[in-house]
């Protein structure tokens, strides 16, 4: 009975369809037709990520770009109006400055310091502020303000120590002094001033000035210790 039973499955599976491992091979091939159709629409859609990628990388430099130009732009219009104002601005201080001056030459001193200070409260660093310094001082001697014009002439040698007039303002500060009776200060001034500039134009006011304001015993005693 065994034997028979044996015998009977061996008939079975003898007799199973000899197509069922063909459909195993169909199944593989057709699972890897999948996966190279799968590989290729991956390395389709990376090309085309690549490409957004780039089109995102160009577009971000378009914007860049565009933000400078209009940075530039903007700086552009800002500079051109601070310029506008700068010369506005110098136009104003020139003009106030150059009818000060007008007023100083034709003695109209009181309109001439009301110029003169204004230019300075309203424009202390435009380009003539330091002439307008010394052009006050000058007014204020030239109307017998000796204290202003000492104290304008002081300030003006402090903060303008390279300007052309700083000598001239030396021997017009020496000038205050005698008015207002320091003769020894003027005396060490213009002392000072032809040691510094001897061939300066004003040297010989200086000179005349000193020798009028020296004591006769000096001038002699100096004579005697030359000789």
């Amino acid at each position: 009975m065994q034997r028979f039973f044996l015998v009977f499955l061996l008939t079975v599976f003898a007799w199973q369809p000899a197509s069922a491992g063909i459909n195993t091979d169909k199944v593989i091939m057709d699972h890897n037709k999948k996966i190279k159709r799968l590989v290729r629409t991956n390395k389709s859609l990376k090309g085309k990520i690549e490409q957004l990628e780039q089109q995102q990388q160009i577009s971000r430099q378009k914007i860049t770009e565009l933000f400078n130009l209009m940075e530039y732009k903007k700086s552009s219009s800002v500079v051109e109006q601070t310029m506008m104002r700068v010369r506005e601005h110098n136009k104003k201080a020139k003009k106030i400055y150059t009818n000060a001056r007008s007023l100083l030459v034709t003695d109209q001193y009181d309109q001439a310091i009301i110029l003169f200070k204004q230019y300075l409260d309203i424009y202390p660093d435009n380009n003539h502020a330091s002439d307008a310094h010394y052009w006050l001082a000058k007014t204020y001697l030239a109307q017998e303000q000796y204290s202003l014009a000492k104290n304008t002439f002081v300030a003006f040698q402090q903060n303008s120590p390279l300007h052309h007039k700083y000598a001239n303002s030396l021997f017009e500060l020496a000038r205050v002094y005698v008015e207002l009776k320091q003769t020894e200060k003027a005396q060490k001034l213009l002392s000072s001033m032809l040691d510094k500039f001897p061939s300066h134009r004003v040297a010989n006011r200086a000179q005349q000035l000193l020798s009028k304001i020296t004591p006769a015993e000096s001038t002699s005693s100096e004579s005697k210790q030359l000789n």
